[in-house]
C-alpha cells in the first residue's frame, strides 16, 4: 500500500489559506531588506506553563557608523493571520484623564537614569493618532447553515495572540530593568518594542457619527488599545493591526523615525561634550 501523492498545487492552496505561507513570505521580505528576523520564537505561557510561539520578531540592522555613542532601534513583535473575512476595528478611543497613555509606548533607555530623556517627547512622537486608535475589534465569520450569513465575534484566538505579544514585551521590559550595569553603560540607547498583528485579508474601520450613523471604510492600518491582566495587575498595550500589503511600509516609517531620533541623540550627546567611547 502506497501513500497518496498530493499535487503541489493543492498543497500550495492549503498553505495559502492557512496563513503559514504568508508568514514565510514576510520573513523572506524582511531579511531581503536588511532586517534581522527571528521566526517562531518560543515563549512560556504564564498561566499554563506551556510553550507558545510568536510568529516573528524583527529588528532593522542600522549600518550608520556616523552616530558614535548613540543608538535607537525598534523590536517588531509580530503575529500573522490570513483572515478570509474582514477584521473590523470598532469604537474609537475617546480621550480620558484615566487612560494609561504612559503604557501606549513601550521603551527603555541606557544609561538609567539618563541625561537625555527630557529632550525627547517620546509619547507625542510615538503614540498613534487618536483617530486611528480603537478600543474594540471583531472578526466576521460565516454562520453554519444554508443562508451563510456573516456573524461578528470577539475571537478567542485573536485575543490570545494579542495577549501573547503583550506579555512578551512586558517580560522583555522587566528583564531589561533588572539587567546589571545599566547606569554605567557608555552608549546612549533608546530601544522600543512595537507589537503588531498582520492580516492577509481585509481590514475595515467603523466610525460612529454624531447622528448615530456608522460608516465603514477600508484601511491599511490602525491600533487597538488592548487591556489585560498580569495576575491582579491591570495593564495596557497598544497593538498595531495592519494588512500584509502595508507591513513593509509601516516598518520603514518606524525605522526612519528611529534614524531621526538616533541622529538627534548623537548631536545632543556631542553638544554636551560627553566623551564618546566605542561600543565594546
Amino acid at each position: 500500500m502506497t501513500n497518496e501523492i498530493v499535487p503541489h498545487s493543492e498543497i500550495l492552496s492549503c498553505l495559502e489559506r492557512s496563513g503559514y505561507l504568508l508568514e514565510s513570505k514576510l520573513v523572506r521580505a524582511l531579511t531581503d531588506r536588511g532586517y534581522f528576523v527571528e521566526p517562531n520564537q518560543v515563549v512560556r505561557d504564564p498561566r499554563t506553563g506551556k510553550s507558545r510561539e510568536i510568529d516573528l520578531i524583527a529588528e532593522y540592522y542600522d549600518r550608520n557608523t556616523n552616530h558614535e555613542g548613540a543608538y535607537v532601534k525598534t523590536y517588531f513583535v509580530v503575529e500573522v493571520i490570513n483572515n478570509r473575512f474582514p477584521f473590523v476595528l470598532l469604537t474609537q478611543r475617546p480621550s480620558s484623564p484615566n487612560e494609561d497613555f504612559e503604557n501606549y509606548v513601550k521603551f527603555a533607555c541606557t544609561p538609567e537614569p539618563n541625561e537625555f530623556y527630557a529632550h525627547f517627547d517620546v509619547y507625542e512622537d510615538r503614540q498613534p493618532e487618536r483617530s486611528k486608535l480603537f478600543s474594540q475589534f471583531c472578526v466576521l465569520t460565516p454562520k453554519r447553515g444554508e443562508k451563510k450569513e456573516l456573524m461578528a465575534s470577539h475571537s478567542e484566538d485573536l485575543y490570545s495572540s494579542f495577549q501573547k505579544v503583550a506579555e512578551y514585551i512586558d517580560d522583555e521590559l522587566t528583564s531589561w530593568a533588572e539587567m546589571e550595569g545599566l547606569a554605567e553603560d557608555t552608549i546612549w540607547r533608546m530601544f522600543f518594542w512595537h507589537p503588531m498583528l498582520i492580516l492577509g485579508g481585509q481590514l475595515v474601520a467603523a466610525t460612529t457619527n454624531k447622528d448615530g450613523t456608522t460608516e465603514l471604510h477600508e484601511t491599511q492600518a490602525g491600533f487597538i488599545e488592548f487591556n489585560w491582566h498580569a495576575g491582579d495587575e491591570r495593564r495596557t498595550t497598544v497593538i498595531e493591526v495592519a494588512t500584509a500589503n502595508a507591513f513593509l511600509d509601516r516598518l520603514s516609517a518606524i525605522v526612519e523615525s528611529d534614524a531621526r531620533m538616533q541622529e538627534k541623540l548623537h548631536h545632543l550627546r556631542a553638544s554636551q561634550r560627553v566623551i564618546l567611547k566605542p561600543e565594546p
